[in-house]
């Protein structure tokens, strides 16, 4: 058909464009009205309406996805939950609670499930880590499979690897100082974070990065790198599939991860007690289908993630606070020289269980600085009861443990660092790890590496 017919059949009644134009607004109309009339209907009946909050997050989650985007949503959640009170709807299909009876009875009474935001998280679709599966029964076999590698007794028969990367550590800190005449500056939050990293890859994948003694492995701006982007991608999916935007799977980290399989399968060494690499390896030959390849990459993935920057952030946590408090740092000098007098003996971790201050300036410090500072997020599978309220099925919850543990009703002088807490009672409260201290989650789904 030419140019001519088609203007001749515009003309004749064939093709109207402006009914066209019409009728695509006036469904254009009718589907945002309807989405309107559905949000405000969501927003403003129902039982979540008891639950108070701000007046444009019951209508629509933009908002709080903005706080998150921004960083700040531990601090508004603060705010709300003042504003507020201990329940609070921050978007049409979530609410947070911070109490100690609504966060254990979330954590731990109900054993609510994750919440369906971990499988965005996850490297691939179809290979849920530990950390991000949803099923409950393939969480129990997983982990029951893993624990294998968090015995006690196997931890204790990593002491030799821990203790060589420590050893690295001492030697970088005196050529540093004899470099420097006698006292040198370093940047602990990166030392400490490159330590860290040492330890899980010496005792997780049998074999140290070196990152104390040669700087930054490349491995571990991409793993940091990584968590901002599934992060970013979580709240905006769509994202993963603008042109410009970098891939949602690094494909650099997958190959630094590659090589430490390939590394160990070529050598075929199990180094006579095996790691999480080679438990995971072993699995993956005995049930190839259940423990695929991909599976394999995810749990590493997970470990990376886990093990080094966690430990990393606290332990740069606990020194800031302890150079911030000079009478606290000078009790924690005393309390290792005298228990360990000579300085060049190891420290075993037997022995460091006789050190009740350290071990509260640790416990402190994850109280006031929790890596997991966001929360713990959890849905209902079924319509529970909140505090007298009716959740309904489907609805997301925030269990806002880090508001909890900055509570002044369950710690007195909250915003102040008082290691002293942890041993005995202070202003009429004694500290309590069950019910108002959740660093390592708690229920089913606590962290499996807290020992």
């Amino acid at each position: 058909m030419g140019t001519t017919d088609a203007t001749e059949m515009a003309r004749s009644g064939g093709l109207d464009l402006k009914s066209a134009i019409s009728t695509f607004g006036l469904l254009a109309l009718a589907y945002y009205s309807f989405k309107l009339f559905k949000a405000l209907r969501t927003g403003f009946t129902g039982p979540l309406n008891k639950i108070p909050g701000p007046l444009l997050n019951r209508v629509s989650g933009l908002p709080w996805m903005v706080q998150i985007i921004k960083g700040k949503a531990f601090e508004r959640s603060a705010e709300y939950i003042k504003q507020y009170g201990d329940i609070v709807r921050v978007a049409p299909d979530l609410i947070i609670v911070s109490d100690a009876e609504s966060v254990r009875q979330v954590l731990v009474g109900m054993d609510l499930r994750k919440s369906v935001v971990y499988e965005r998280f996850r490297q691939d679709p179809e290979a849920p880590s530990l950390f991000t599966i949803r099923d409950r029964t393939d969480y129990r076999t997983r982990r029951r499979f893993l624990s294998h590698g968090f015995s006690v007794s196997y931890l204790k028969g990593l002491e030799p690897l821990m203790l060589k990367c420590i050893k690295a550590l001492e030697e970088f800190l005196d050529e540093q100082c004899a470099r420097a005449g006698g006292k040198a500056t370093v940047d602990s939050w990166s030392l400490t974070g490159r330590i860290a990293f040492d330890i899980m890859s010496e005792t997780a994948f049998g074999g140290s990065f070196e990152m104390v003694r040669n700087g930054e492995h490349p491995i571990r701006k991409r793993v940091s790198d990584s968590i901002k982007r599934m992060s970013m991608y979580q709240l905006l999916p769509f994202l993963k599939y603008v042109p410009f935007m970098p891939p949602f799977q690094d494909r650099e980290l997958r190959r630094l991860v590659d090589e430490i399989i390939d590394r160990r399968r070529s050598t075929g060494d199990k180094i006579g007690k095996p790691d999480i690499l080679q438990l995971l390896l072993d699995a993956h030959s005995e049930n190839p289908e259940q423990y695929n390849e991909k599976i394999l990459i995810a749990e590493m993935f997970m470990f990376l993630v886990a093990g080094g920057e966690t430990s990393g952030s606290t332990l740069t946590f606990a020194l800031m606070l302890l150079l911030n408090h000079p009478e606290a740092y000078d009790k924690v000098v005393r309390e290792v020289r005298e228990r360990f007098p000579d300085a060049s003996s190891p420290v075993t971790d037997e022995e460091t269980t006789d050190l009740p201050f350290l071990t509260a300036v640790l416990k402190e410090t994850l109280r006031m600085m929790p890596p997991g500072a966001a929360g713990l997020y959890r849905q209902a599978d079924e319509d529970i009861i909140l505090r007298d309220r009716l959740i309904p099925a489907g609805i997301r919850i925030t269990a806002q443990t880090t508001v909890l543990q900055l509570d002044e009703k369950e710690w007195p002088d909250a915003d102040k660092f008082v290691p002293e807490r942890w041993l005995s009672e202070y202003k009429g409260k004694t500290a309590n790890e069950k019910t108002a201290w959740y660093p390592f989650s708690a229920g089913s789904r606590s962290c499996i590496g807290k020992q």
